[in-house]
């Protein structure tokens, strides 16, 4: 194959899979728009306000993630910082998902999770690097463990496989309610469900990675 023709599959590829994470998000997501940006919800009661933007002083939508961010990294596993601004009004907490978006051959063609975590207090505009790997942090925000060679992680360093360039989609989702009944190690499915119907504004960072 050309090398052209490389260029324009990877990127239908890229759009395909980004297109099908979109139609998985809970019902109420608001669309992405790109640059990190979402829509917000008005229900009808007047114009909507800008819209929810998610953004970091360390990483940039569509631009390469920083190796210290990556499986090679010492220490691994180190989330990024990551801010927002504009959340709607009736925001009662915040929930992230971290997902790689190409396939994993022999594993499943769906996103391969690397980070969820929910219950992020509404007055919250931040998440500071490196968030403690812990099933619940002290502001009552919760998060999914898992193990990985020994050790207790809830994010997890991006890792594809050298050369290949991987996409990290970072979506964050604003809430009309708190996910209390939600316990920390939830599952995608639990998370997406407890969502569902809640979600009144969502904002999108997709940050490519090689090793």
């Amino acid at each position: 194959m050309r090398a052209t023709n490389k260029v324009i599959v990877a990127v239908a590829f890229i759009a395909a899979a980004a297109a099908g994470m979109g139609a998985q998000a809970p019902a109420g997501a608001g669309a992405g728009q790109g640059g990190g940006q979402g829509a917000g919800r008005s229900g009808g009661r007047g114009p909507a306000g800008p819209p929810l933007t998610l953004t970091s002083s360390a990483v940039t939508d569509l631009q390469m993630l920083p190796a210290k961010y990556g499986c090679a990294a010492t220490p691994p596993n180190v989330s990024p910082p990551l801010a927002w601004a504009n959340a709607p009004a009736a925001t009662q907490s915040f929930a992230l998902m971290v997902q790689d978006l190409e396939p994993r051959p022999m594993r499943s063609v769906q996103a391969f999770p690397h980070w969820f975590i929910w219950n992020i207090p509404a007055t919250a505009t931040s998440l500071p690097e490196g968030v403690a790997n812990t099933g619940e942090l002290p502001d009552g925000s919760r998060q999914s463990p898992s193990q990985l060679n020994g050790a207790t992680i809830t994010y997890r360093s991006p890792c594809p496989p050298a050369p290949q360039v991987h996409h990290y989609m970072f979506d964050l989702f604003a809430l009309d309610a708190k996910l209390d009944t939600l316990a920390p190690g939830a599952s995608r499915d639990d998370l997406n469900k407890a969502m569902d119907g809640h979600v009144i504004a969502h904002a999108v960072m997709v940050v490519p990675f090689h090793q």
